[in-house]
């Protein structure tokens, strides 16, 4: 077994060194290539290649794990490096900022927060500013790309803080104002969010949904059982769990619905919201929790196994 281990240790290095250095010849002069190691959500660490023009301060990450798959599986260094440089092409221009800069004036407007465990990421808090929220923490990232594929970030560190000579109370003003207006919130019945699913999955095939299935689903409601489901998030459906601050919100659904809120989190994109009443017992929904926790959500997208609480009477969420 030790054997096993070193010997995919290092085709993985080599496979590393190798992508690194033809990807470096590919680009030509004007460019560097480097490889960084990148603390993700729940302390996944993973490599990452980075292509920084000459001039540039900003390039995206590319993270390498996918690639060495293929590479596993008989792609060869030489096809992947070119994807890795048609990729850097594509997602440097034109939707990233050619004059982004580290100047807090300018990023400003553009700091938001996202939320993530507090115990499963004890190594990435010590190096960024946070806010410990119930059992969670609120960190700060600065949006740089917003567009139809999706949105670059920049994770803010103690050392941006420090530079910028700001508070984690001010950063924290700035991203609480900053994230609704970027990432609005929506709240959608389980139905619509599983009709949608369907949809886009048939759209994708150029087939028509068959009426049966729509039938089949429409039988089997959450909305016709006696758990009733609503899925909160933001439009972009990314990180969208970070909804769960806004209280007035939550609140505002909840008077809507006329009931205070399980609030289960689903994952780092989306939190579940439950009316409470006598058909759901907090432990069954927590037990549900940690068993789609363990068996359905990627690693690093685990956000808490905690089922929360809205209350309209104190007007707050509790554990």
């Amino acid at each position: 077994m030790l054997q096993l281990v070193k010997e995919q240790t290092t085709d993985y290095n080599f496979f590393v060194g190798a992508i690194k250095q033809r990807v470096n010849e590919l680009m030509g002069d004007g460019y560097s290539v480097r490889i960084y190691k990148v603390v993700k959500n729940n302390s996944l660490e993973l490599d990452s290649l980075v292509v920084l023009k000459e001039g540039k301060n900003f390039a995206p990450n590319i993270y390498l794990l996918p690639y060495y798959e293929s590479y596993l599986e008989g792609t060869s260094i030489e096809e992947l490096a070119k994807r890795l440089c048609c990729i850097y092409q594509h997602c440097s221009v034109p939707s990233m900022d050619q004059n982004f800069s580290y100047e807090l004036e300018e990023m400003k407007p553009f700091i938001f927060y996202r939320i993530i465990s507090y115990e499963r990421n004890k190594k990435l808090l010590n190096m960024v500013p946070h806010v410990k929220y119930l059992d969670l923490a609120l960190t700060y990232h600065c949006l740089v790309r917003n567009d139809d594929e999706g949105i670059g970030s920049i994770r803010i560190t103690n050392e941006h803080i420090k530079l910028w000579d700001i508070t984690v109370n001010e950063l924290d003003a700035l991203a609480y104002h900053n994230t609704k207006a970027l990432f609005p919130a929506t709240i959608r019945s389980m139905d619509e969010v599983l009709q949608g699913m369907l949809y886009d999955e048939f759209r994708g095939i150029e087939e028509d949904i068959p009426s049966d299935l729509i039938d089949h689903l429409n039988s089997n409601s959450y909305v016709t059982n006696q758990i009733k489901m609503y899925v909160l998030s933001n439009q972009k459906g990314i990180n969208g769990a970070s909804c769960l601050i806004y209280t007035d919100i939550i609140g505002a659904f909840a008077n809507q619905i006329n009931s205070d809120l399980y609030i289960l989190p689903s994952s780092i994109h989306e939190i579940i919201l439950i009316p409470k009443d006598k058909f759901c017992k907090k432990e069954t929904l927590t037990r549900m929790v940690e068993e789609v926790n363990k068996t359905q959500v990627a690693y690093d997208e685990v956000l808490s196994n905690q089922v929360y609480l809205y209350s309209r009477k104190e007007n707050k969420i509790v554990m």
